[in-house]
């Protein structure tokens, strides 16, 4: 059986680092072309995957939307990649559809399928990106109220320090603050359960995926988490969690984290899902841009 002819298989911990030679590629700048968020959704999307020579092809469940490929990364030879696609959907009753697809990776489409083709923009998977310098020093009038927090925080929590997660003992402190996070907020929406349960797997996978993860240490307990990739100056931000009953931890956090990595220009705190309070949550911090991403049937 010949490239073309192997099937669509299931994306899961033990094959993940096939994908990674594909990520490194720009792919488009989205944070689902990242291999921290394909590991961290793999289980929650139903991820499936096929490598055609030197193009990716991914399947995967975007909820109500049902079963829907991305746009191939990494291609020469993109027509034949979208016909091991169309095979696909066909074995497998798949209505042919495209998600998450930037802008950018429209024309791609529109030259395989023509006036077949229809694109509608999906405002919860927009991402997030922000100005890294802005993260740093939240200066000016639109973030006056983040480092006003910040202020605060570190006024309440004087021996508060941003540290690497790269020991067990660190470790197990972060599995603690998780836990503990989970028990108070028993009410909180899917997403975020997933996030969560995403959050551990990435923690206990950091090192070979290429995930680097810090928390606020504060009187031996860990407060707050961020973990995230870098990948052509841009700081992708995978999780994020801190705890609530602590003023400020939040953009504490955030900015500690960014201020990590000197060498980014950019931001990408992905999507919000939907999510009302997370989309509150992430205009606060006035983005400089929504990366918007499609849907596209083929008729």
């Amino acid at each position: 059986m010949n490239t073309t002819e192997t099937p669509f298989v299931r994306l899961t911990d033990n094959n993940i680092e096939q994908l990674e030679p594909f990520f490194q590629l720009y792919a488009f700048g989205i944070c689902d072309n990242t291999i921290g968020a394909v590991f961290q959704w793999r289980d929650i999307y139903e991820s499936y995957f096929k490598i055609i020579g030197r193009c990716l092809c991914i399947r995967a469940g975007y909820g109500s939307y049902g079963d829907c490929y991305t746009v191939p990364i990494g291609c020469s030879d993109f027509a034949c990649s979208f016909a091991a696609i169309e095979k696909d959907a066909e074995q497998n009753g798949i209505p042919l559809r495209f998600c998450v697809v930037p802008e950018e990776a429209l024309p791609l489409l529109e030259k395989q399928y023509g006036d077949r083709m229809h694109a509608e923009s999906i405002r919860d998977w927009a991402d997030y990106l922000y100005d890294a310098d802005a993260f740093r020093t939240y200066a000016g009038k639109t973030l006056h109220t983040q480092k006003n927090h910040v202020n605060r925080f570190y006024r309440d929590n004087p021996d508060a320090q941003c540290v690497l997660i790269q020991d067990s003992e660190t470790e197990q402190k972060v599995y603690a603050f998780l836990d503990e996070y989970a028990e108070q907020h028993l009410e909180s929406s899917e997403l975020e359960r997933n996030e969560l349960n995403g959050a551990r797997e990435l923690l206990a996978n950091r090192d070979r995926l290429g995930q680097v993860a810090a928390g606020l240490l504060c009187e031996g307990k860990i407060v707050a988490l961020s973990i995230g990739e870098v990948k052509n100056r841009t700081l992708y931000v995978h999780v994020e969690k801190a705890r609530t009953d602590i003023s400020g931890a939040y953009p504490a956090m955030a900015q500690a984290f960014v201020r990590l990595f000197p060498e980014i220009d950019t931001v990408n705190r992905e999507d919000d899902g939907g999510d009302a309070g997370l989309r509150y949550s992430k205009l606060q911090y006035k983005p400089k841009k929504l990366l918007e991403k499609y849907l596209v049937k083929i008729d």
